[in-house]
C-alpha cells in the first residue's frame, strides 16, 4: 500500500463498513461523448516509478447511508467510487501515460471528483544498505467542490497544467517504528494540490519531477520523548537543526 496522507486512504475501509454502499454498483461506463483527463508523467530516475493513478468518483444518485454516532439518526452523503487505474511505460522511454474520464457513467452516474499522481521510489540499495522503501511524492488534482473539502487547493484555469517539482532523498531513522532506515522522497510540497477549472473538453496534466539525489538528508528520531526533544535533521553540509520541525527546508538545498 502507498503510504500517502490523503483522503483516498481511509475510502477502501469506510466502504467494507459501509454495508448499504457494499451494494452499489461502482462498474464505470463512461458515454461516448465523456471528457477526458489525459495523464503524462516522465519518470525521473530508474530507481523510481510512477505509482498507479489513484481515483475518485462520487454520485448523487447512490448515496452512502450512515448513522450518526452521537444521537443514532440516519443520514445520507455522496456516494464514492475509489479506483486505481495503471499507466503504461511508452516503450523504452521514461514516459508513462493514462486517461481518467470525467464522466464514469454506469447506473450511479458517476462523475471525476479527483484523483493523485506521483512517483516512489523502488529500489533505495544505491543509497544505503538495509533501507526500507517509504512515502511517495506528487499531486492531488481536484475537479469539484467535494475534493477541495480536503485542504487548500491552488486554482488553474487552462486545459495542460504542467508541474515539474524537485525532490530530494530523505533517510528516515526511528529505531521505536523500524529497525531498519527508510528512504522517502521530499519536495517543498511533497503533495500539491490543484483545482481544475477549464471550460476546455479534454484536460491535460503532465508531471515533469526532477530527484536530485546529491543532496540526501537524514532524519532521526529522539530516542528518549519527553518535552524539548525533537527530531535532528542532517543536510548535506552538516549542518544540524532540532526545533521541532519534521520536514526539511528545501531551501537549505539550493546552490
Amino acid at each position: 500500500m502507498y503510504k500517502r496522507l490523503n483522503s483516498f486512504v481511509l475510502l477502501q475501509f469506510v466502504l467494507l463498513l459501509n454495508g448499504c454502499a457494499q451494494a452499489t454498483d461502482r462498474t464505470l461506463s463512461p458515454p461516448s461523448n465523456t471528457e477526458w483527463v489525459n495523464v503524462e508523467i516522465k519518470n525521473p530516475s530508474v530507481y523510481t516509478k510512477p505509482f498507479p493513478l489513484e481515483v475518485l468518483y462520487i454520485s448523487m444518485t447512490c448515496k452512502r447511508k450512515l448513522m450518526s454516532m452521537r444521537d443514532g439518526q440516519h443520514y445520507e452523503k455522496v456516494g464514492y467510487n475509489p479506483i486505481k487505474i495503471p499507466l503504461q511505460k511508452q516503450d523504452d522511454s521514461n514516459t508513462w501515460l493514462a486517461k481518467i474520464a470525467k464522466n464514469g457513467g454506469g447506473k450511479c452516474n458517476w462523475k471525476l471528483s479527483e484523483f493523485n499522481l506521483g512517483i516512489e521510489y523502488i529500489d533505495a540499495t544505491h543509497l544505503g544498505k538495509g533501507l526500507a522503501l517509504g512515502t511517495a511524492v506528487g499531486a492531488t488534482i481536484a475537479f469539484d467542490d467535494n475534493a477541495i473539502k480536503s485542504g487548500r487547493f491552488d486554482v488553474f484555469k487552462g486545459s495542460e497544467l504542467v508541474l515539474s517539482p524537485v525532490y530530494y532523498p530523505l533517510i528516515d531513522s526511528n529505531k521505536d517504528i523500524d529497525v531498519n532506515d527508510t528512504l522517502n522522497l521530499f519536495g517543498k510540497v511533497n503533495f500539491v494540490k490543484k483545482r481544475i477549472v477549464s471550460t476546455a473538453k479534454n484536460v491535460s496534466i503532465k508531471f515533469e519531477p526532477t530527484v536530485d539525489e546529491s543532496k540526501v538528508v537524514r532524519m532521526i528520531a529522539p530516542t528518549e520523548q519527553k518535552v524539548g526533544v525533537y527530531y535532528k535533521i542532517i543536510y548535506p553540509d552538516g549542518s544540524v537543526v532540532s526545533d521541532g520541525t519534521t520536514h526539511p527546508d528545501v531551501n537549505r538545498l539550493k546552490d
